[in-house]
C-alpha cells in the first residue's frame, strides 16, 4: 500500500521506500528475537556447540580438546568469574561486556575476535547462553558501571607521577620494574582455580586484553581482572589513576594495530607465465598482499601477530607465498627447534559457518595440510654473492646471510581430523612443492601445486570456488614445536 504512494516515475524513490520497508522489518524480527530469551538462549546454544566447544567444553568448564594445547587456559564459565567487566570489582559483567568481549577477542590468547564472523544477534545469542552455564546469572544481577572520568593532559609531570604510584604499588613485582614482565614472580602465578597466570609485556599494547586506549587501561585499574591477581586499585584518586594510565602508555614500544582483514577475503591472482617456486621470483611483483591476524597458541613474549599473503594461478598450478619477520633464522643445520609455517585447508567446505574447526579440524570434517619447515636440505648462502658458506657457522641477523634454496621439497602434505588425528600422506600422493628464504630479517615461503589431483584427501581450486583456508607458524627462537605455535582463523580464498 506505501508503494501505491509513490508516481511510477519515481523509479529511485520507490526503491528507497521498499528498502525503508525492509530495514524495518529486519529490526523488527531482531528486536523479537532479542526480548525471546528462549529463542536467544536456543540459538547461542547452537553457535556454543559449534565453535566454542572446542576450548571451553560441553559443559563450559574450560576442559575442551583443545585446552590442554592452550596456555592461558580457557575460562571456567561455570565459576561466573570474568576478568574483563565495566562493573565494580567481583560482579558480574553485564550483557555489554560479555558481547565485547566474544566480539573483539582477547589479544595475546587464543581467543579470537568473532565480531567479523557472527552478526550482532548471533553474539547476544552466545553471551545469553554462557550466561547458563553459572548459577550466579541467576542469583545475582550485574553492578552499576563504574565511571571513567574525565582524562586529563597526558604530559611530563603526570607520567612522572605515574612512576612513582607504579614502585609504591609494587607493580614490578609482577609486571618487571621496567614492565618487561621479567621478574621473580614471573611463571609461578596462579589464578583462580590453580591454573598458571602469563604475565604480559606492558611495553606492548597490542597485548592489553581490555584494550590500551586510556579509558580502556583506567577501567582496568579500577574494575581489576576478577580471577587473576590484578586487583583493583579502587582506593586510588581519579588523579592517581591517571598518572598509572599514562605512564603505562608512555612504555609502550609496540603500538596496537587494527586487524589486519575484517571480511577474510584472499584473492589468487591469474598469470600467464609458470610458476617459479623461488620466493623472490618476478611473478610476485604487483600481486596483491593479504594481512593476516596470528595469535599463539601458547601465551609468549614477542609473538609473530602478522604474516603475509599472496596467491597466483595459471592454467595448471596455484602458489602461494608467505612472509613474515623473523630477526633470526632457526634451520636444521645450526638449531634444535626449526622455523615452520603451513597453509591448512577445509575440505568440502567452503562457508565459514558450516566449516570445520579451524584448530586442525573435527571428526567428519577433515583438512588437508601444506607444511614446510627449514630442514637440513637447505643450505646456508651469502645474501650478496649467494655463494655456499661451508663452514655452516652459526646465522645471525647482521651477518647478511640467506637461507635458500632447497634441493629438494620442504613441504609435506597432512590431512587431520582434530587433534590426535594427524596423518601424513603416502609418498606418491606427496604433490606439494616449496622452497623458503630467510633475508634481512624476513622468511618468504612459497608453497606450489597443481589445481586439481586425484586424491580425495587433496583440496581442490577451480575458478569462482571459494576455499576455506588458514595458516600457522613456529618460532624455532621460541622453540615451538607441534602444537606450540602461532595460528590464523579462517580466511576465504577466492581465483580471480
Amino acid at each position: 500500500m506505501c508503494l501505491s504512494l509513490v508516481s511510477p516515475s519515481s523509479g529511485g524513490e520507490s526503491r528507497k521506500v521498499e528498502k525503508m520497508i525492509e530495514a524495518s522489518e529486519s529490526q523488527t524480527g531482531k528486536e523479537s528475537l532479542l526480548g525471546n530469551s528462549g529463542a536467544l538462549v536456543k540459538r547461542g546454544k547452537a553457535l556454543y556447540h559449534k565453535f566454542c566447544i572446542h576450548c571451553h567444553g560441553a559443559k563450559g568448564n574450560g576442559r575442551g580438546k583443545a585446552s590442554y594445547y592452550l596456555f592461558p587456559k580457557p575460562r571456567n564459565l561455570n565459576l561466573g568469574i570474568f576478568k574483563f567487566h565495566s562493573t565494580r570489582t567481583n560482579a558480574l559483567p553485564l550483557n555489554e561486556d560479555l558481547y565485547q568481549t566474544i566480539q573483539n577477542g582477547i589479544p595475546g590468547t587464543a581467543m579470537p575476535a568473532w565480531g567479523d564472523i557472527f552478526s550482532e544477534e548471533e553474539i547476544h545469542s552466545l553471551a545469553e547462553f554462557i550466561k547458563t552455564f553459572s548459577r550466579r546469572f541467576s542469583m545475582e544481577s550485574p553492578d552499576h558501571k563504574m565511571p571513567v572520568s574525565l582524562e586529563p593532559p597526558f604530559d611530563k609531570l603526570s607520567i612522572a607521577n605515574g612512576r612513582i604510584m607504579y614502585r609504591q604499588l609494587r607493580c614490578g613485582g609482577c609486571h618487571g620494574n621496567e614492565g618487561d614482565s621479567e621478574d621473580r614472580l614471573s611463571g609461578s602465578i596462579q589464578e583462580f582455580g590453580g591454573n598458571l597466570s602469563f604475565v604480559y609485556d606492558l611495553r606492548r599494547a597490542d597485548q592489553y586484553k581490555a584494550g590500551a586506549t586510556g579509558p580502556d587501561i583506567y577501567r582496568t585499574l579500577i574494575t581489576g581482572l576478577d580471577g587473576s591477581p590484578m586487583n583493583a586499585y579502587e582506593y586510588l584518586s581519579d588523579g592517581e589513576r591517571w598518572d598509572l594510565v599514562h605512564y603505562l602508555q608512555s612504555l609502550f614500544v609496540i603500538q596496537a594495530s587494527k586487524p589486519a582483514l575484517t571480511d577474510r577475503q584472499i584473492y589468487s591472482q591469474t598469470i600467464e607465465k609458470e610458476i617459479d617456486l623461488k620466493p623472490d621470483s618476478p611473478i610476485w611483483n604487483g600481486v596483491a598482499s593479504f594481512e593476516i591476524n596470528l595469535t599463539p597458541v601458547r601465551a609468549r613474549k614477542n609473538p609473530i601477530t602478522r604474516l603475509t599473503v599472496q596467491s597466483v594461478h595459471n592454467d595448471k598450478e596455484i602458489a602461494f607465498r608467505l612472509e613474515w619477520e623473523d630477526p633470526k633464522p632457526n634451520g636444521a643445520v645450526n638449531d634444535t627447534y626449526l622455523d615452520q609455517s603451513a597453509v591448512q585447508f577445509a575440505l568440502n567446505q567452503d562457508n565459514i559457518l558450516e566449516g570445520p574447526f579451524f584448530g586442525m579440524g573435527e571428526r567428519n570434517k577433515p583438512v588437508n595440510i601444506w607444511h614446510w619447515r627449514a630442514d637440513v636440505r637447505q643450505r646456508i648462502y651469502n645474501g650478496e654473492n649467494l655463494k655456499p658458506n661451508r663452514s655452516h657457522s652459526i646465522l645471525h641477523p647482521s651477518s647478511g646471510l640467506l637461507l635458500n634454496p632447497f634441493t629438494e621439497s620442504s613441504v609435506e602434505e597432512i590431512n587431520s581430523e582434530g587433534f590426535g588425528s594427524l596423518s601424513i600422506q603416502p609418498v606418491e600422493d606427496q604433490q606439494v612443492k616449496g622452497m623458503g628464504q630467510w633475508k634481512n630479517g624476513r622468511w618468504s615461503v612459497v608453497f606450489s601445486r597443481d589445481k586439481k589431483t586425484t586424491s580425495r584427501w587433496d583440496i581442490k581450486f577451480s575458478n569462482g570456488k571459494p576455499v576455506l583456508l588458514a595458516f600457522a607458524l613456529w618460532d624455532g627462537d621460541n622453540k615451538d614445536k607441534n602444537a606450540n605455535k602461532m595460528v590464523s582463523f579462517w580466511n576465504i580464498l577466492t581465483l580471480k
